[in-house]
C-alpha cells in the first residue's frame, strides 16, 4: 500500500553482516528439505516450523569437530568431517555438515555417502543374532576366500576360534565374512538395514560386509539408534511441528508420524548392546569411553585410511562421526579409534 511505501522510505532497510553470526546452517538446510517432505498438500503460504535442534548440542558438536581437526588434522592429514547427533527416538539434535559453511555449503552429514569400514559390521552381527547366534557363539577367525576375494585382518594375523563378542570388539574381518558366506547371505543383511530406516543405497556386493558401501552420518546414526532403542526403528525427524502464522497446527510429528516399529527382536537387540558396550571398554573404541556413563559403539576405518568413523550411543543419544578428505585422498593412517572416537 502507499502507506507501507512511505514508511519504508522513512525507515530504509539496512544490510546485516551475517559473517560473524553463528547459525546452524547445515541443520537448517536439512530441516528445510524436511519441511518440504512433511508439508500437507496444497499448503503454499509461509509457515512457522518448530525444529528439533538443540543449540547447545549443535555448538558442542561444531566446536568438537573444529577442535579435533585443528589439533590432529596435520598429523593425520585429514581436513574434513561430519557429525549427526540424535535422540534415541529419532529427533535430530545437531548436524555438522563440515568445518566451515562459509567455505562449502555441501552437507557432508546428510549427502556424503562414504564407505563405512568396520562400523558396518554390527548390521551383519545383528542378522546373525536374529538367526540363532549368541554373543558367546564360537566361530573361526582364520584365512578365508569368497570367490576371488580373500579378506585379511587389520594386523594380518588370526586368532583361531573366537566368540562373536571378541570378534566384534577386536574388529576381526574374517568373522563377518564367514557369517555372511556360510550362514546368512547378503540379502537378509540388506533387508535388515533397509528396515532400520537407512536410505543410502547399498551396493549388494559381498565386500559390503566389511563396509565398502557408502552411507551418510545421518544414516549411520539412524541405524545404530535401533540398538539404542531396544530393537525399535523410529522415523528420524527434524521438524516437530508446522503451523500457520495464526497458530493453526498443520503438522505435528507426535500426531502424524508413523509409530516406532520393531525391526530387531528384543533378544537380538540385547545381545548387540551386550557386545557393543565392550568396544569402548576393551576394544578398538577406548578413546570414545565417557567418564560419566557407559556407552556403546563401533569404530570404522576404510581401505588406505580414506575414512575414519565412530558411531556410538548412550541411553539418551546416538552420534555418528566421520572424518576424511573431500577429494578422497588417504589420511595418514587415521583409524576410527583415533580422532573420530575422540
Amino acid at each position: 500500500s502507499e502507506g507501507q511505501v512511505l514508511s519504508a522510505r522513512l525507515q530504509p532497510a539496512t544490510a546485516v553482516d551475517r559473517d560473524g553470526a553463528e547459525a546452524p546452517d547445515y541443520f537448517l538446510d536439512w530441516a528445510f528439505e524436511e519441511v518440504k517432505r512433511v508439508i500437507p498438500n496444497g499448503t503454499t503460504h509461509s509457515l512457522v516450523a518448530r525444529t528439533t535442534l538443540d543449540p547447545d548440542l549443535q555448538k558442542a558438536a561444531e566446536e568438537s569437530l573444529e577442535f579435533h581437526l585443528r589439533q590432529y588434522g596435520k598429523d593425520y592429514d585429514v581436513s574434513e568431517g561430519a557429525i549427526t547427533l540424535m535422540d534415541t527416538n529419532g529427533a535430530v539434535r545437531a548436524i555438522v555438515g563440515g568445518r566451515d559453511y562459509g567455505a562449502s555449503q555441501f552437507n557432508r552429514a546428510t549427502k556424503a555417502e562414504r564407505q563405512t569400514g568396520s562400523s558396518f559390521k554390527p548390521y551383519v552381527y545383528a542378522v546373525a543374532m536374529e538367526n540363532g547366534f549368541e554373543p558367546d557363539s564360537l566361530i573361526s577367525d582364520g584365512p578365508i576366500s569368497w570367490g576371488s576375494w580373500s579378506p585379511r585382518n587389520y594386523g594380518r594375523s588370526y586368532a583361531g576360534r573366537v566368540t562373536l563378542t571378541r570378534a566384534l570388539i577386536k574388529s576381526y574381518n574374517t568373522v563377518p565374512v564367514r557369517l555372511a558366506r556360510d550362514h546368512l547371505g547378503i540379502d537378509p543383511i540388506i533387508a535388515l538395514i533397509k528396515s532400520f530406516g537407512i536410505e543410502s543405497p547399498l551396493n549388494g556386493h559381498k565386500t559390503m560386509v566389511l563396509g565398502t558401501s557408502g552411507m551418510t552420518t545421518l544414516d549411520q546414526a539412524t541405524g545404530y539408534s535401533v540398538f539404542a532403542n531396544g530393537g525399535y526403528a523410529d522415523t528420524r525427524f527434524g521438524i516437530s511441528q508446522l503451523s500457520t502464522h495464526s497458530a493453526r497446527l498443520l503438522y505435528d510429528h507426535g500426531r502424524d508420524a508413523s509409530p516406532p516399529r520393531r525391526v530387531l527382536s528384543e533378544k537380538a537387540a540385547a545381545s548387540m548392546n551386550q557386545m557393543l558396550i565392550l568396544v569402548p571398554e576393551q576394544g578398538t573404541g577406548r578413546r570414545a569411553a565417557l567418564p560419566m556413563t557407559r556407552s556403546a559403539g563401533k569404530t570404522g576405518t576404510t581401505q588406505s585410511y580414506r575414512d575414519g568413523w565412530y558411531v556410538g550411543y548412550t541411553g539418551n543419544y546416538v552420534a555418528a562421526v566421520w572424518l576424511g578428505n573431500d577429494d578422497f585422498h588417504p589420511t595418514r593412517r587415521m583409524t576410527g579409534g583415533s580422532p573420530p572416537a575422540m
